[in-house]
């Protein structure tokens, strides 16, 4: 039975109380209910419903003072009852009560009789507010603020109750009132949203109020005038005296407020319980999941332990330090990231301070960080490793919490995938666009396979175009951000007119960091610009900012306390961006997305699209397929190439995260075998490559199932006439008879100067001619940084079109020229980790690299070395080598064709190309007598020829005026007196180098008849000198680096090199002075050699194995590294782990050779300890 009339009089109590506008706030009302409805539960059970559901929006009219206005409004309640299912007979009472409550009821008129206190000051009241922030968007304002609370002797509880926002026309926008109850003794920011209700809002000159209850009888009423560029001035506080009605009211808010806040605390726990509860309902597991489970986590231990991948930071400089103890450093980057803002990362410097913080800015070459502690004024060189493991573990709980009856197209995925696999031959697949558009109406998996060019962007454009005309969402995904950017660029140029608005509308979104310079300009197709173009004084502050920073960076003033200060600004900028991005993102019909961010982002947690497409599959690991197929409610495609680059795991025991999901679904073999499968279909015809370039991969990859559209022969014959070397879509410039040596860094990355040089030049050559755009890859990452400083020398003004990447990088791009730098050559007796891996991963890596180009691939190699490695072999590298030769142009010293190609490809400016050695010699003289500090020689080799004697005077000369000459060699003991004089001995001068003042670098000189060991038995000669003269900052320090040409080194023990007249000599070793340290100054002292009785030295192989050598370099005996030795060092010095964990070292024999092992679980290297 109903208690109408009761009811009814609450209401009506309810309403005198607390006034209309009390029904606004849904909270309140529900806690109201609570407490007075107490006798009647059905009703009470009943209205907190309606009121959670919008009850009080519906009766905003309230109190209805005509006939017709009672009807309209009963007639909105009765339609908004039926829309809740409420059941007829209640809907009549709730009517009832409606009426009764609302009916020929007086209007508060909410006068007070109590005239104001008016005044400026805050000297009155129990707090300050600071003066608040506006900021105006498409729909609405927010105001933010800050309430400090002031100590009194009394506590005062305050209730903000509401701001008013009244324009210069009048016009009154009122927030909504949901109280918020401010704490005592305690400061707190909060904001407040004043909906526009699709007006348009005029900021200049309004007026905005905010409302205070407080418990001490005060009603404060702050007034604030909005003048020109969204700045506020206060102009005056009304304090009003509460009247005994009024007061009661407040004390009723508040202790509903208190009673909310407990039941929201209550609410909490019954929500966790409701998660614990959820967690066990159903949850699919099968092996294949735990499998990839305990993968991941063996990866994310592998990376916790910090043997993760670092990245080499250098000149480092504190900027400042803040209040909350963090402070601020900038460092350049030898290698290009791009890392989100707040990405959390640790350092360690080589002076052995660790750090962690957060990145503040990551853009070009240049970092900011926010670190916990100080690790001193200067930086010269630290290792920075980002937290990748974060998004694996998130990864690990997406696929370990799969629900059968939700993630429905995943568990298929697993399940049937490799259940319907074939050992049938893979060419009698289903071919072409039509096709996969058929497998996706009939399948709900489709698998396509695009080789390079095939039009796999095209496709999935096109399928996504289709599904968002229907009103279907869409999500695109895949593992890196240029290849999202490529999808979601294609769908918008393939937009038909009658799309454009939804386009406008916000439906279609790029979300996240956007790679693509061109999509990130676009106005509406990325978040981030869709945001800010909803908000306008956002806009326009960034952009000042912005222009601010830039000012600051043509002054070179990027390490001060200045711009550190506009960098926190623009971030605090772009944090409010982002925030509306993630609103409109959850709105938009199609969003293109990592699918790192897919995994981790909240927005995706709760939602599922009709359709999920994962773009450059291939590259990504099964449980990342697995967690974007959860995403899918109808269809999944997942698109990619099997023969081009698999997943990267760094952990040696997480080896299945690096097989692909076309591996899981046995369409392929280890061995690279290829079969058949009901889900897979083929995008068999390139639209990229000149069929020259083509035929390469149809043949030794694709098993010829590659065709070749009509138009890419007539397409790319200009590409093909142009130089350098016009004529041949295929060409080789061999390098074999100079002296084109290559090393590595001590990142273990590989370089070759020479080979940098001649690619880079090739590069330049083609960009001053009509090619648009031109790619230099290299495998190696080292060798990428060396090529990037050269252009960043020669073009200062990034006038050019052309980029350089590895091959990794380069997945997914494209360019009209290639230039292929192999980097492999001599001194070293083997290729290095990326061209050596197995035939497999080298296939991959190829394909990508040759692939890439459009209309001209041009490879750089020393050939001579590739094919005493591997003639006879099918590597893959010595294939296209082959290949290259039977029927195209080959650049070589024995067709005499070499010599000609570099003189014409000189890119002079910055970089000047020599081959007349008197020229050379001659420039080199004018440097020498112009230097003013110090001048830094390599030599490889002691075997210098005749115009030596013109060098060495010219040095001589310098050394008169003063000049510091700090000067190395390998075979310091063969060299003539008159360059011992300056020299020193050691193992690590690979490259003839001459650098004057850190402003001229000169490649070559001294000539010097050098050769590369090849066996035992032979060797191969220098035949063709080659000297170039360098002028560029960053190219010069680039070398530096990756040669340490500053420094000295014997076995594993290194020093800096300095002017030999001021070395300290201890340790002599043929004119060397080198001071161990650790383990290799303990070998030193322990261990003699059994032969010559000299001194054993700690030194590493190769492949990086460390043993003993004896330091007497005419005797050549050697001895292993023991377990035995490492531990009496150990625990003779009490040795304890370099990384600070507390844990305990151990010497062992490893499975590649001896080396530490910590009680944390990790390993050393023995030079490490």
């Amino acid at each position: 039975m109903w208690h109408t009339t009761e009811i009814a009089d609450i209401m009506a109590k309810i309403t005198n109380d607390y006034g209309y506008s009390v029904f606004k706030n849904r909270k309140l009302c529900v806690a109201l209910c609570g407490d007075l409805f107490v006798k009647y539960e059905r009703e009470k059970q009943i209205f907190q419903m309606l009121f959670q559901a919008g009850l009080g929006e519906v009766i905003n009219d309230a109190p209805f003072k005509t006939e017709q206005e009672l009807k309209i409004g009963l007639a909105r309640v009765d339609s908004f009852l039926q829309k809740q299912a409420i059941e007829q007979e209640a809907r009549i009472h709730v009517i009832e009560i409606m009426q009764k409550s609302f009916a020929k009821v007086n209007s508060l008129s909410g006068i007070n009789m109590f005239q104001p206190q008016v005044t400026r000051s805050y000297n009155e009241l129990h707090f300050r507010l600071l003066i608040p922030e506006v900021q105006e968007y498409a729909d609405r304002i927010e105001l933010s603020t800050k309430f400090m609370y002031k100590e009194t002797g009394t506590d005062v509880d305050t209730v903000f109750e509401k701001a008013v926002y009244t324009d210069r026309i009048n016009d009154a926008h009122e927030s909504q009132m949901d109280y918020c109850l401010l704490p005592r003794k305690k400061t707190r920011n909060f904001r407040t949203t004043i909906s526009n209700e699709g007006n348009k809002i005029f900021l200049t000159d309004a007026v905005v109020e905010f409302t205070f209850l407080c418990s001490n009888y005060k009603k404060v009423i702050i007034s604030y005038q909005i003048y020109k560029e969204r700045r506020l001035k206060l102009t005056k506080i009304s304090i009003y005296k509460m009247t005994v009605d009024e007061y009661e009211k407040t004390c009723g808010i508040i202790n509903m407020l208190l009673k909310a806040d407990a039941a929201s605390k209550e609410e909490g726990k019954t929500e966790i319980n409701l998660t614990q509860l959820s967690e066990e309902e159903p949850t699919y597991l099968s092996a294949s999941i735990q499998e990839y489970s305990d993968a991941l986590r063996r990866e994310i231990h592998f990376l916790k332990m910090g043997r993760g991948k670092k990245y080499k930071i250098v000149n480092g400089a504190k900027i400042n330090k803040d209040d909350k103890g963090i402070y601020t450093y900038s460092f350049e980057l030898e290698t290009e990231l791009h890392l989100p803002d707040d990405a959390p990362v640790v350092i360690d410097t080589n002076s052995g301070f660790h750090a962690v913080g957060t990145v503040l800015v990551c853009e070009d070459f240049q970092i900011l960080l926010l670190l916990d502690h100080d690790v001193g004024e200067k930086v010269l060189a630290a290792y920075l490793m980002v937290e990748p493991w974060k998004l694996l573990e998130a990864l690990n709980k997406r696929i370990t919490t799969l629900n059968p009856s939700i993630h429905k197209i995943a568990i298929a995925l697993l399940e049937q995938g490799p259940k319907l696999s074939t050992t049938e031959d893979i060419s009698t697949v289903a071919k072409g666009q039509p096709e996969v558009l058929r497998k996706l109406e009939q399948d709900n998996i489709v698998a396509v396979w695009g080789p390079p060019g095939t039009g796999k962007t095209y496709t999935m454009s096109q399928i996504a175009k289709t599904y968002v005309k229907q009103g279907k969402t869409v999500l695109i995904v895949s593992h890196s951000n240029v290849s999202v950017d490529g999808v979601v660029k294609k769908i918008v140029e393939l937009l038909d007119i009658d799309m454009e608005p939804d386009l406008k509308a916000g439906k279609i979104l790029r979300y996240g960091y956007v790679r693509d310079e061109e999509l990130s300009k676009h106005p509406y197709a990325t978040s981030f610009n869709f945001a800010l173009s909803k908000c306008k004084s956002l806009a326009a502050d960034l952009d000042e900012l912005t222009l601010k920073r830039d000012e600051l960076k043509a002054k070179k003033k990027e390490k001060t306390e200045e711009y550190d200060g506009i960098e926190k600004k623009i971030k605090r900028i772009r944090n409010e961006i982002r925030k509306e991005e993630k609103r409109y993102a959850e709105r938009a019909q199609l969003i293109g997305t990592t699918i790192s961010r897919a995994t981790i982002d909240p927005i995706f947690e709760m939602r599922q699209f009709d359709l999920v497409m994962f773009d450059e599959v291939s590259m990504a690991y099964v449980p990342q397929v697995i967690a974007a197929a959860t995403l899918s409610k109808e269809k999944f495609i997942c698109v990619g190439d099997f023969r081009q680059l698999a997943p990267i795991s760094q952990c040696p025991d997480a080896k299945l995260l690096k097989t692909d999901i076309f591996s899981y679904l046995k369409i392929i073999d280890s061995v690279g075998h290829m079969y058949w499968h009901p889900w897979l279909v083929m995008l068999n015809e390139q639209r990229r490559m000149h069929p020259d370039i083509a035929g390469f991969p149809n043949k030794y990859i694709y098993k010829r199932l590659l065709q070749n559209h009509t138009s890419v022969l007539n397409s790319r014959k200009d590409i093909v006439k142009t130089e350098p070397l016009s004529g041949d879509a295929l060409n080789l410039v061999n390098l074999a008879g100079t002296y084109c040596a290559a090393d590595k860094n001590t990142d273990g990355s590989r370089f070759n100067i020479l080979s940098a040089i001649i690619s880079f030049s090739t590069a330049v050559a083609a960009d001053q001619e009509t090619i648009e755009r031109v790619g230099i890859i290299t495998p190696y990452a080292a060798q990428t940084r060396l090529i990037r400083a050269m252009l960043k020398d020669y073009y200062k003004q990034n006038d050019h079109h052309i980029s350089c990447a590895t091959v990794h990088q380069f997945q997914g791009s494209e360019a009209d020229l290639i230039v292929f730098d192999a980097v492999e050559s001599y001194p070293k007796a083997a290729v290095g980790y990326l061209m050596g891996k197995e035939p497999d991963s080298i296939m991959r890596l190829i394909n990508v690299a040759i692939t890439r180009a459009k209309g001209k691939l041009i490879t750089v190699a020393n050939d001579k070395f590739w094919i005493n490695l591997y003639k006879g072999t099918n590597h893959i590298f010595y294939k296209l080598l082959d290949y290259i030769k039977e029927g195209h142009k080959v650049v070589s010293n024995s067709k005499k064709t070499l010599l000609p190609y570099i003189e014409d490809v000189n890119p002079g400016s910055m970089m000047q190309i020599y081959t007349n050695e008197d020229a050379a010699i001659f420039m080199l003289e004018n440097d020498l007598e112009k230097s003013k500090g110090r001048v830094v020689v390599s030599l490889p080799s002691s075997n210098l020829r005749e115009t030596q004697g013109q060098i060495i005077q010219a040095i001589d000369d310098a050394h008169n005026r003063g000049i510091d000459i700090w000067m190395k060699s390998n075979e310091y003991s063969g060299l003539s007196d008159a360059w011992k004089r300056y020299c020193v001995g050691t193992e690590n001068a690979t490259f003839p180098l001459i650098v004057i003042d850190d402003e001229i670098a000169w490649y070559g000189l001294p000539t010097a008849t050098w050769s590369f060991k090849v066996d035992k038995s032979s060797s191969l000669k220098t035949v063709l000198h080659v000297m170039v003269r360098i002028k560029g900052k960053n190219t010069i320090e680039m070398i530096k680096a990756l040669t340490e040409l500053e420094v000295i080194q014997v076995g594993v023990n290194k020093r800096p090199l300095s002017n030999k007249e001021n070395s300290l000599r201890s340790n002599m070793i043929e004119g060397q002075s080198i001071k161990s340290i650790g383990l290799a100054a303990f070998v030193e002292e322990k261990e003699f050699c059994p032969d010559c009785k000299s001194h054993m030295i700690l030194v590493k192989n190769q492949r990086g194995t460390a043993y003993l050598r004896c330091s007497n370099k005419n005797c050549k005996k050697m001895k292993y590294l023991t377990a035995d030795l490492m531990n009496w060092y150990i625990s003779i010095h009490n040795v304890e782990c370099p990384k600070n964990d507390g844990g305990e070292l151990k010497g062992i024999l490893g499975k590649y050779g001896p080396c530490v092992k910590c009680s944390r679980g990790h390993f050393l290297k023995p030079e490490e300890i």
